[in-house]
């Protein structure tokens, strides 16, 4: 499942809310949710730096905020750095 335009941004806004604004800013800027697929919630980051502080710090988090917008269990969350993106499909 990939995200609407509108999920995708109600995700940020409850992680923002969820980790803080600073914390956001520092991690999340250019986030993009990818989707779930069977409970996997697959999240790509700008780099490898953030997508390791993400999914060591914030995973509860961003599975949360993924489960009230999707309306579904999320299991595992991958953060994924963005260059990795391009081999996805």
């Amino acid at each position: 499942m990939h995200p609407t335009r509108n999920q995708q941004l109600a995700i940020r806004a409850m992680l923002n809310t969820l980790i803080g604004p600073r914390e956001f800013d520092r991690l999340c800027l250019g986030m993009r949710v990818e989707g779930v697929d069977d409970g996997i919630l697959y999240v790509f980051v700008p780099n490898e730096n953030c997508a390791a502080k993400i999914e060591a710090n914030y995973s509860d988090d961003l599975a949360t905020a993924a489960e009230q917008v999707f309306s579904q269990p999320i299991r595992i969350v991958n953060v994924l750095p963005m260059d990795l993106s391009s081999h996805q499909n």
